[in-house]
Parts: structure tokens; sequence; C-alpha cells
């Protein structure tokens, strides 16, 4: 990777920069409480883990084009209610409404989130590429307030294709007016953000603690500053 030519970044948002685990747990707590889920004889952490279970699974199936979002929505909780002995016929039939009005508003973000995007700001031209959905980016985006640092925003529905496909990198690059050359992507995904944009011929940097392809791999978003 030659930091020199690079003018463009490309950042996923959840789980890179917006603190999905943080907010969805506050969440979550929020309306275990609300609606007592198990009558006192299922523990939140137990709720807490089977439901991030769920999501991870269907989302894994929907980066594959698997599932619809809407069967996601409609899964993630009796799924959630099933793994923790509950009939599924059980859930509360708005909680998924509800915990899609509440999460995207939550303002967490990743440490070191807002130092990094004002250090890049003015250096380079930045953009979000996510798989998410539109309404649910914007407000995050919103709510955080460092909507104001991306130039373009692509998701999966925007464009109708999902990373890792070829398709979503080359729309984001063209609604950037960006290069191959001139840009970069980072992302937590080992195989929709990495993979994916390094088979599209993008350098990469990853944030994690996995083994990937990625041309930097690295644990603290402020690392970035090191390499850009």
């Amino acid at each position: 990777m030659n930091k020199d030519t690079v003018e463009h970044i490309f950042f996923d948002l959840d789980h890179t920069l917006w603190d999905f685990e943080k907010n969805s747990e506050e969440t979550l707590t929020h309306l275990f409480h609300k609606y007592g889920i198990g009558d006192g004889n299922v523990a939140l952490q137990d709720f807490l883990s089977a439901y991030r279970k769920a999501n991870f699974e269907l989302w894994e199936l929907y980066n594959f084009s698997k599932v619809t979002k809407e069967e996601i929505r409609d899964r993630r909780f009796p799924m959630t209610f099933t793994t923790i002995g509950l009939d599924p016929t059980t859930t509360p039939p708005t909680i998924g409404q509800e915990y899609l009005e509440i999460c995207p508003r939550k303002p967490n973000l990743i440490p070191g989130t807002r130092e990094l995007l004002s250090s890049l700001e003015g250096k380079y031209t930045m953009h979000i590429l996510s798989n998410g959905f539109d309404a649910t980016q914007a407000v995050k985006l919103e709510t955080t307030g460092i909507g104001q640092y991306f130039s373009t925003v692509v998701t999966s529905e925007s464009c109708g294709h999902k990373k890792p496909s070829a398709e979503i990198f080359d729309f984001a690059l063209q609604q950037a007016g960006a290069s191959k050359e001139n840009s970069i992507m980072i992302g937590d995904n080992p195989i929709t953000d990495i993979k994916g944009a390094k088979e599209y011929g993008l350098p990469t940097i990853y944030f994690g603690t996995e083994t990937t392809v990625a041309d930097i791999e690295i644990d603290n978003l402020l690392l970035i500053l090191e390499h850009l």
C-alpha cells in the first residue's frame, strides 16, 4: 500500500466506527426489562448472547443474499426466544420495531472514532460503505454527529449489491469520483470488508483481532494515523 496515493477513504460503519455491540446491548437490556422476558427465569446475559447469535447468523446469510432485510427483522427475536427456551410465538409483536427505533439513536462510537475522523478531515475525502440499511445508517450518522465527515454514503440498499461483491465497490467509487489507485477500504469484517475489497483491487486496513488478507491490521482505530 502506497499511502502517498491515497485520496479517498471508504469506511465500514457498524463495528468499525459505530459501536454496534454497546448500542445493541443497551437497547436489548431495556427491552428485556420492559417485557419481563422469561418472567425471571431467563438471565439477561443469556438473552443477549442468544440475540447476538441469531443476528450474526442472519446477517451472514444477508451478506450473501440468502435472506432479505425483512427476514432479518422478522426472524431474529423469535430465534432468540427459541434459543433461550421460550415459545417463539410469545415474542412481543412490537419488540422488533422498537429495537429498530431505539438502537440506531444510540450515540456510542468505537473509541478513537471522533479523534480519527477529525485528524483525517481535510487531508482525505471520506465515505461510508455499508451493508446496512439506508434509514438506520442515516440515523446513526446524524445522532452521533459524524455524518459531517463523509462526502458519500453507500449502502447495500442504495446500490442493490452487498459487500463482498465487486459491484458495490465499483458503485461506491463511481459515486465518490474515486479510483482503485487513490482509494482504501477500512473495515472490521474479514470477508465483506477486507477480502471483498482486496479481490476488487483496493488496499485495505482491517480493524479487529483476526488474521486477514489485509495490507494492514490494527486493533485500535487511532493506529490508522500511523499509516495514512
